[in-house]
């Protein structure tokens, strides 16, 4: 299969307008893979779309929705099928990070939060779309974890949680599906570069982090491979 194949492709992106969603949109536009474009903010969206633009002259769907809302999930599905009839390939870099806090101080909202958004979205999200994967002849899940050491660190729990919990939920699934033409994973981007990561390590040495445009390069290049293998 090579490069210009992909514009058969569709990809659903959650978490398209954070750093790392945002590049990986770009470098899958590259490929002219048709792309649906999944985040909060329409303006955001808006904006990834025109510089989308300047890369293809295909149209991004876009798509502004809290994945946290499991009827806005289920409801898109059916609009995805009558326009696309699969999904080829998703991503989902969709994260809620809250400040560093030793656990008897973590509000309960931000718990809430980080399990909701990091953990049942992601169920949710296998639970609606594996049929829509299950259309295409090469279906490919992705879901962005974190395996640093440094997460299993004191103040790190709730991520800590939410990122071993995503893991378990794609190694589960990975065996239930294995006679399937599906391939699901999870994919550790490292450390990248951006504001929340800033907010999140105050004073940390940023020659230690990737870019998001590096690292979406890492990771839309092993895609590829792995259709190509």
């Amino acid at each position: 299969m090579s490069k210009n194949d992909f514009s058969s492709r569709t990809a659903i992106v959650f978490g398209a307008t954070g750093c790392l969603g945002k590049a990986i949109s770009f470098e899958l536009a590259k490929l002219n893979v048709k792309l649906i474009l999944v985040g909060q903010r329409k303006s955001k969206l808006e904006e990834i779309d025109d510089n989308i633009k300047e890369i293809t002259n295909l149209n991004s769907t876009l798509v502004p929705l809290d994945i946290s809302h499991t009827k806005s999930l289920e409801k898109l599905s059916p609009i995805i099928f009558n326009k696309f009839k699969k999904i080829d390939i998703l991503i989902n870099s969709a994260s809620f990070f809250p400040k560093l806090s030793p656990l008897n101080h973590i509000p309960p909202k931000d718990f809430s939060k980080i399990i909701n958004i990091n953990i049942i979205a992601a169920w949710n999200i296998i639970r609606i779309y594996e049929p829509l994967l299950n259309m295409s002849d090469a279906g490919k899940a992705y879901f962005m974890i974190c395996k640093k050491k440094k997460y299993k660190e004191p103040y790190f729990s709730p991520y800590s949680i939410t990122s071993n919990g995503i893991e378990a939920l794609i190694n589960n699934w990975k065996k239930e599906i294995i006679k399937s033409n599906l391939k699901v994973f999870c994919y550790d981007p490292g450390p990248i570069m951006s504001n929340l990561r800033k907010k999140s390590f105050p004073g940390e040495n940023q020659d230690n982090l990737v870019t998001p445009k590096k690292a979406a390069k890492k990771f839309v290049n092993k895609l590829v491979q792995s259709y190509l293998e």
